[in-house]
């Protein structure tokens, strides 16, 4: 059997395991990128080629990349410096003949980079994730009740992850309909996190509430619990574009491209009930 063509950076994270099941749905064959192929496979529920591929690790781009024209990337979470990772990965993707990137586009260095370079894109740019309430809030929402993050009264359309993969998934299936475009993918309505702890305190049965810390209360707190400077730095930088009101535009593109509406906080809330309990 031959190499797929298309390459799916972070298989098993919160859009790329979505995003896998979708191409399997539909019946088009993909090489995950991973380092355990045994505990992809429980993920996805189903096999599929796989490579290795570590950020990290250089070395191991070339092999990974051989015979790959469509590539899924979708960079590291919570990694400070994650941007400058990613440069050799992207220099030897494009000299590797890469044609097609779709990329969570959350690093302009690397969007650079991608639209100097000749190739197709398409650049998927989502703003906060639904996901990272189960990243950065679950032991304080199921131990203290709480919501505890510096975005102050800012609100943010937060958008479940599954439906970027999804998105994701129509791309690659037809690239050239979205050829060189930046698709903005938000959530149904924007809201402020009193807004969120009154759906999570409806859903969850318990009085969940929001603290509201300023960067000071959040930058103790967290040293507190013994998280680095550079850490909460890089939190509080990202949580205050909340807080500026840099992120509450809301895009209709999701619902042309699925054919529905975003998911909503309330359904993301009761599919994962039990996560925060």
């Amino acid at each position: 059997m031959s190499k797929s063509k298309i390459l799916v950076t972070a298989s098993t994270g919160n859009i790329g395991l979505p995003l896998s099941k979708a191409l399997h749905k539909k019946g088009i064959p993909f090489t995950a990128a991973t380092r355990n192929a045994e505990k992809a496979f429980e993920k996805f529920g189903f096999e599929t080629e796989t490579t290795n591929l570590d950020f990290k690790q250089p070395e191991g781009f070339a092999k990974a990349f051989k015979g790959v024209k469509t590539l899924f990337l979708c960079g590291p979470s919570a990694t400070p410096g994650a941007e400058d990772l990613l440069v050799p990965l992207v220099e030897k993707a494009i000299d590797s003949g890469v044609e097609k990137f779709v990329f969570i586009a959350s690093y302009p260095k690397i969007m650079s980079m991608i639209e100097n370079s000749g190739k197709d894109y398409t650049f998927l740019r989502a703003n906060f994730f639904m996901q990272n309430f189960e990243l950065y809030q679950k032991e304080d929402i199921s131990k203290r009740h709480q919501l505890f993050l510096p975005t102050g009264k800012g609100k943010a359309p937060y958008v479940d992850t599954h439906d970027i993969g999804l998105v994701a998934a129509e791309v690659i299936q037809d690239p050239s309909k979205f050829s060189k475009e930046t698709i903005y993918l938000t959530g149904p309505e924007p809201m402020d996190l009193h807004q969120v702890a009154d759906i999570f305190s409806d859903v969850l049965g318990k009085d969940i509430t929001y603290k509201e810390p300023d960067d000071e209360a959040y930058r103790k707190e967290m040293e507190k619990r013994g998280y680095a400077e550079v850490y909460i730095d890089a939190m509080i930088a990202v949580f205050g574009k909340i807080k500026k009101g840099e992120v509450n535009q809301t895009s209709d593109r999701m619902e042309e491209i699925l054919g529905r509406k975003p998911t909503s906080l309330k359904n993301y809330i009761e599919r994962n009930r039990s996560v925060f309990i």
